[in-house]
C-alpha cells in the first residue's frame, strides 16, 4: 500500500484530523446514515466512534455496513462477527467493542475509555440518552437533526428544580441549532427559556446577541432592567458588537451558504439556486463597491 492509499482525512463538523490507514483503504466509502459522515477506512470508523460515543450507545451494525467491510476493506472477520452479533439481537457495546479490538489501531487503554463512556450513557436517564445523542449529532455538523431532538427533549425532561440545568442547557442548545439556521426570532425565544431555567452568563450573551442580529435593542436594555443587570453592561454589549460587525456580516453569509448547501443535500434545487443566486448578487455588489467598479 502506498503512502497516498495509507492517509486519509477524517472528521465531524468543520474539523478534520489525518489518520495513517494500516488496513485496507476503499475505493467506495461507506456513508453513516445518522450523520452523512463517509468512511474509506477501519480507521476512520475507529476514530469516528472515540469522537462521538453516543452516537453508538443504539445498534447501529446495518447490512450495508457488514457488507461494505467485506467487499470494500476485506475486513472478512470483523464483518462475520458482527453479522452474528446483529442476528442475536447483541447490544450495541459489543458491536463497538468487536469493532475497537479487530485491528491493533487503538491500545487497550482507549478501548477502555470508550466502552466506559458507552456503560456510563446506558446507566442515565432516557431523556438523558437523548440529550448527549443530540449533542454528538451538533457536533458532528448536524444541528438540524439535533434540533429535532432537542424540539422533544424540551417538554420530556421532568420539571422538577433538580432537573433546571438540562433543561437550561437543552433550550439553549434548541437556540444554538435555530441560530445556526438563521431562525433568530425562535432562537431568541429559546435562549430566553433557558435564562428562565439556569441564568448563564453564556445563554444571556446569546439571547442578546441573537435581539440584536433582529434590531431589537430596545428589548436588551428590558431585559437588563427586569434581571437588575447593570446598565454598563449594555454600554459594554454593544460596544463589543460593533467591533465585531464586520466578522458578523461574514459570518450570517457563512451561514446562509451553509444553508444552501443543506437544502441542495436535501433535494431542494429551487430553493438552493435562489439562495445562491441571491448570495452571488450580494457578493458581486459588494466586490464593485470595494473595487469601485460601477
Amino acid at each position: 500500500m502506498g503512502e497516498k492509499d495509507r492517509i486519509k482525512r477524517v472528521g465531524g463538523g468543520k474539523v478534520g484530523k489525518v489518520i495513517v490507514c494500516e488496513t485496507k483503504v476503499a475505493k467506495n466509502p461507506f456513508c453513516f446514515q445518522e450523520t452523512g459522515q463517509k468512511f474509506y477506512s477501519y480507521e476512520e470508523l475507529c476514530y469516528y466512534i472515540c469522537q462521538y460515543p453516543a452516537l453508538f450507545q443504539v445498534d447501529f451494525v446495518t447490512d450495508e455496513l457488514i457488507e461494505w467491510l467485506q467487499k470494500e476493506i476485506k475486513a472478512y472477520t470483523l464483518a462475520e462477527k458482527l453479522a452474528y452479533l446483529k442476528r442475536d439481537n447483541v447490544q450495541s457495546r459489543a458491536q463497538v467493542l468487536t469493532i475497537l479490538e479487530a485491528y491493533p489501531y487503538l491500545s487497550p487503554k482507549d478501548i477502555r475509555a470508550v466502552i466506559e463512556r458507552l456503560d456510563l450513557l446506558h446507566l442515565k436517564e432516557p431523556w438523558l440518552q437523548k440529550r448527549y445523542y443530540a449533542d454528538a449529532l451538533y457536533k458532528a455538523g448536524k444541528p438540524q437533526q439535533a434540533l429535532k431532538i432537542y424540539d422533544h427533549l424540551v417538554y420530556e425532561i421532568p420539571e422538577r428544580e433538580e432537573n433546571y440545568q438540562w433543561l437550561a442547557a437543552v433550550w439553549h442548545a434548541k437556540g444554538s441549532c435555530l441560530a445556526k439556521d438563521m431562525q433568530y426570532e425562535e432562537a431568541a425565544k429559546s435562549f430566553k427559556k433557558a435564562c428562565e431555567y439556569g441564568n448563564y452568563e453564556k445563554s444571556r450573551k446569546s439571547y442578546w446577541i441573537t435581539l440584536y442580529l433582529l434590531g431589537k435593542q430596545e428589548e436588551i436594555k428590558e431585559d437588563i432592567a427586569q434581571n437588575n443587570i447593570p446598565i454598563e453592561k449594555y454600554s459594554d454589549f454593544i460596544e463589543e458588537m460593533k467591533r465585531k460587525e464586520e466578522t458578523l456580516v461574514d459570518y450570517k453569509d457563512y451561514q446562509r451558504l451553509e444553508r444552501a448547501c443543506t437544502l441542495k443535500e436535501e433535494g431542494n434545487q429551487k430553493e438552493y439556486q435562489k439562495m445562491m443566486k441571491n448570495l452571488s448578487a450580494k457578493w458581486k455588489q459588494e466586490y464593485r463597491e470595494n473595487t469601485r467598479i460601477r
